[in-house]
């Protein structure tokens, strides 16, 4: 990463408050614990695929837990969504949150453990724009995630302040789908070459890291 980003990504992190993240970080979404904590806990997104889909695309509404946090809308940073799929797919699939529904109820009757999907929060090249970031992730999308087999829902969050200047570091929400969507016997069973484990998380993060132009960061 060259000095000039390093700056550029210091500085805004410090104009709005917030701790360094990393570039990528993917996490499994999944209901353990979603009793005991507020809904408005640090990590509701990840309770339920359906409020994480609600909070991408600043959408109000309810999951299976009850409504979501008004906080989820308010935020004005929402600059561009889509859902990135396979070519065949049931017409009821290809747009709104029937998906994630359907993916929360087949993992509620496996148990809280169960995961619904995956959730990517990955940084965007600052200064890139919306149409070169929304080229940036359809691509990843389709070449690393849909030729898998998965559906994929992004939003791209980036705000500007009053005086028209933009704020934070722009990034991008990928939600993926961790379970079979097809009509067959095994719908709604986990997929196990989804996002399953490290070294797949690891491979698709590699990927993201590379077309964005940042070295990925080599374990110890």
């Amino acid at each position: 990463m060259s000095d000039t980003v390093t700056i550029l990504r210091a500085r805004s992190a410090r104009e709005v408050g917030a701790r360094p993240r990393p570039p990528f970080n993917a996490r499994p979404v999944c209901a353990a614990g979603r009793e005991t904590r507020s809904t408005e806990g640090p990590y509701a997104t990840h309770y339920t695929a359906t409020a994480s889909w609600l909070y991408i695309n600043r959408i109000g509404g309810s999951d299976r837990f009850g409504k979501v946090p008004d906080a989820y809308v308010d935020r004005g940073d929402l600059l561009a969504a889509g859902r990135c799929h396979p070519q065949k797919l049931p017409p009821h699939l290809k747009s709104g949150d029937a998906l994630w529904r359907e993916a929360d109820e087949a993992a509620a009757l496996e148990g809280p453990q169960a995961i619904a999907a995956t959730h990517i929060v990955a940084d965007l090249p600052i200064g890139a724009g919306p149409e070169r970031w929304t080229w940036l992730v359809e691509h990843f999308a389709y070449r690393h995630l849909v030729d898998k087999g998965m559906i994929v829902d992004w939003a791209i969050h980036h705000r500007q302040d009053a005086d028209g200047l933009w704020v934070g570091t722009p990034h991008v929400h990928l939600l993926a789908t961790a379970r079979f969507w097809r009509p067959n016997g095994r719908r709604g069973s986990r997929h196990w070459q989804w996002l399953a484990n490290a070294d797949q998380t690891r491979a698709v993060e590699v990927a993201w890291l590379q077309l964005i132009g940042l070295r990925p960061t080599v374990a110890a």
